[in-house]
């Protein structure tokens, strides 16, 4: 009777680190790091436009 439960407690435990890894791919794709060249392009060109607007 008790292997039934450990099983389970196991089974249930090992899916939450699997759904953790998943979870830490998804965040990965969906957010830019740092280093991403067309990112950093975007940020120069809205920081640009920004001290435009503060000239004026």
């Amino acid at each position: 009777m008790l292997g039934g439960i450990n099983n389970g407690l196991f089974f249930q435990g090992f899916g939450g680190f699997v759904g953790i890894a998943i979870l830490v791919l998804i965040l990965k794709w969906a957010f830019p790091t740092k280093k991403d060249p067309v990112a950093t392009a975007e940020r120069k060109a809205l920081k640009a436009s920004l001290r435009e607007l503060r000239r004026k």
